[in-house]
């Protein structure tokens, strides 16, 4: 074994370790939730504050997982030739958006590791800054996608709609669809069956932040807008449906990477309650991402979903 060989192989497991720390992460915002019965004997989920062993646990391995690996991680891939770092090939590997949400979880660590000692947010919740932090996943996941593959981003979907004839009539159908269907034909049967009250805590957080930024001034109502608006759906696609999807499709086909992407970006949303709907939203982006062969349709898809949305709370 030559010594890029080694370097590739030392890249490649602490990757691996650092998904783990991703998936651990995942974990800790779910031991936050909270299942509390209510008088019609349903369960509604809360988000809690509460420290247990188990979210002691799993925050402790989150810090590990993303903290220590990163010391091998860095130079492992700084070490390799440059005709195979990051950016040098065509496509989006599966090695290469591994590295994507390893780099990912490692920005996650470090800000985890300084909220512990610089207790959470840095800003006043009342300040255009405090909105911006908020908003800071997002702004990592879209820098890292443009470090590593801007030389390369039309392989991750940035590119004109093959099919544009129909495109606007074909997002509006699927905006009415995910208005008046989705909730009659998905969330609500299943929220039943389940027991489930569909009162949402991620929708009163969003709408919470949305009154906050309307309380505060209207050049913070404006910034809360474009960013929850424009600048969500940009981030979230390019992770999701320009890195994942692409790697997913590019391995193992079109249905394994639709349904892959779909079922991480429900799953980060931590809302058991909303994991129907947002997978059912899953599908749909990343139909449009398949079948227009470009990330702008499902970008422009979630932007018209979320701008209305906020602009409906903003006005109630």
């Amino acid at each position: 074994m030559n010594r890029n060989e080694r370097w590739e192989k030392i890249a490649f497991f602490s990757a691996l370790l650092l998904l783990a720390g991703y998936a651990s992460s995942i974990g800790l915002e779910f031991s936050f939730l909270q299942w509390v019965p209510t008088e019609q004997g349903k369960w509604r989920v809360e988000s809690s504050e509460e420290v247990t062993l188990f979210s002691f646990f799993l925050f402790v391995s989150t810090l590990f997982l993303s903290i220590i690996p990163a010391f091998f991680f860095i130079p492992a891939l700084l070490k390799m030739r440059k005709n195979e770092f990051l950016g040098w090939e065509t496509g989006v590997s599966g090695r290469y958006a591994m590295y994507y949400f390893a780099l990912y979880q490692i920005f996650h660590g470090i800000i985890s590791l300084l909220y512990l000692f610089f207790q959470y947010p840095w800003f006043s919740e009342h300040s255009i800054w405090g909105f911006f932090e908020a908003f800071l996943s997002q702004f990592i996941m879209l820098l890292l996608a443009l470090l590593l593959f801007k030389d390369r981003m039309r392989d991750l979907g940035f590119v004109r709609p093959a099919k544009g004839k129909q495109l606007l009539w074909v997002i509006i159908i699927f905006y009415l669809f995910s208005t008046f269907l989705l909730d009659l034909v998905v969330t609500v049967p299943i929220a039943d069956y389940f027991n489930f009250e569909l009162d949402s805590w991620r929708e009163e957080q969003i709408s919470g932040e949305v009154l906050q930024a309307k309380n505060v001034s209207w050049f913070a109502s404006m910034i809360e807008i474009i960013l929850v608006g424009l600048f969500v759906p940009v981030a979230e696609e390019t992770m999701f449906r320009g890195v994942l999807q692409t790697a997913l499709v590019e391995r193992f086909g079109a249905l394994a990477g639709i349904l892959g992407s779909s079922l991480l970006f429900s799953v980060i949303h931590v809302d058991p309650v909303l994991f129907p709907p947002l997978f059912t939203m899953g599908l749909i982006l990343g139909f449009l991402r398949h079948y227009y062969q470009s990330i702008w349709v499902p970008i422009m898809f979630h932007a018209l979903n979320n701008t209305i949305t906020v602009l409906i709370y903003f006005f109630q």
